[in-house]
Parts: structure tokens; C-alpha cells; sequence
């Protein structure tokens, strides 16, 4: 039981990346857009991308420590603000 509500944040942060490396990709092929304005989000979608390792690393190896729980539910909630910033409309 513990085991996987541990997992859960880690499975939802490798879900959310998916669309942030599709984001992380496309800034990179289009160079940053018109004037390297998509730059600007480049450092956002990559440390959202990095959280990836510690995600892995709790479904995959079962551990005792709560740091990668921790960790991977600080950035589930960087990547649910940066997901809610991303898609709202103006």
C-alpha cells in the first residue's frame, strides 16, 4: 500500500512530461520561434524534464527513503503550475 501511493506522484510526473518534452522539442527545432522568444520557456520545460531521473527511480527501485516522494511531489506541483501557465488561454 505504501508502495504505491509513494508511486503515484512519480507515475503523474512522468505523465506531465510527456507534453513537456513534446514543448522542450519543438522550442528546440524552431530555434526559440520568431526573435528567440520560445527561449525564454526553455529553462522551465527542461528542469521540468530533469524531474524525470527521480521519478524513474521510484517506480522502478523500490527505496525506503521518503527524499524521492518528496522531491517528486515538489515537482508535481512546479509542473502543474507551469501546465496550468502553459495552457491557459489569454
Amino acid at each position: 500500500m505504501i508502495r504505491s501511493f509513494k508511486q503515484i506522484p512519480a507515475a503523474l510526473v512522468v505523465f506531465l512530461n510527456i507534453y513537456f518534452l513534446w514543448c522542450t522539442f519543438v522550442i528546440i527545432k524552431d530555434a526559440g520561434g520568431s526573435m528567440g522568444i520560445g527561449l525564454i520557456a526553455l529553462p522551465i520545460t527542461l528542469s521540468i524534464n530533469l524531474l524525470l531521473l527521480p521519478a524513474i527511480v521510484e517506480i522502478r527501485f523500490s527505496r525506503k527513503g521518503i527524499w524521492l516522494t518528496i522531491i517528486n511531489i515538489l515537482g508535481l506541483i512546479w509542473s502543474l503550475f507551469w501546465l496550468i501557465f502553459f495552457l491557459k488561454t489569454k
